[in-house]
């Protein structure tokens, strides 16, 4: 299932994930991060990120240009996070997204990534985004805004508990 070549950065590969990625998920979807900024989709064992991979994961690879990639350091095969091209319920574009895990902060590998998977969206055909994130998560919003993502407004997505700040990013920007 992964791409082929993947794709490739400075210092990651990104593919697509697979069933054995289990761990991964387990790992990310349990991390504070995740927990503080995303929330908590219900995966606390193995079994639960397998079912979350099968479910929610896997289906996004339908459509070209689209779904999660994991970002995998070159140098010794560790995932360290993952960026992708969503459909949301309740966006009316395609939503963009990232989540590394907390010992891959402030090291430039969520941006050297993401700039990679909007060129390969960008590739097919997926030239306009919406990005969504809390008001308070400050790291989020400073990337998207070195990726060329500008602050919309407000939103409350169904089912979502916090208002969320809505981001656009069109296909003129360069980044």
């Amino acid at each position: 299932m992964a791409l082929q070549p993947p794709l490739e950065t400075e210092r990651l590969y990104l593919r697509k994930a697979t069933p054995d990625d289990a761990h991964f998920f387990l790992a990310l979807l349990t991390s504070k991060g995740w927990l503080d900024n995303i929330g908590d989709r219900g995966v606390y064992t193995l079994a639960d990120a397998k079912k979350y991979l099968e479910e929610k994961i896997l289906p996004g690879y339908q459509v070209p240009g689209q779904g999660t990639m994991l970002c995998v350091l070159k140098s010794d095969g560790t995932i360290i996070g993952n960026t992708g091209i969503y459909d949301r319920p309740g966006l009316d574009l395609k939503d963009f997204g990232f989540a590394f895990l907390e010992a891959f902060h402030g090291q430039g590998y969520a941006f050297e990534a993401s700039v990679a998977n909007l060129a390969y969206a960008k590739s097919h055909g997926i030239n306009e985004l919406l990005a969504i994130t809390l008001p308070t998560n400050g790291p989020s919003l400073r990337l998207l805004g070195r990726l060329g993502f500008e602050r919309e407004k407000m939103i409350r997505l169904e089912g979502d508990p916090e208002e969320l700040v809505l981001l656009r990013r069109t296909s003129n920007t360069t980044t």
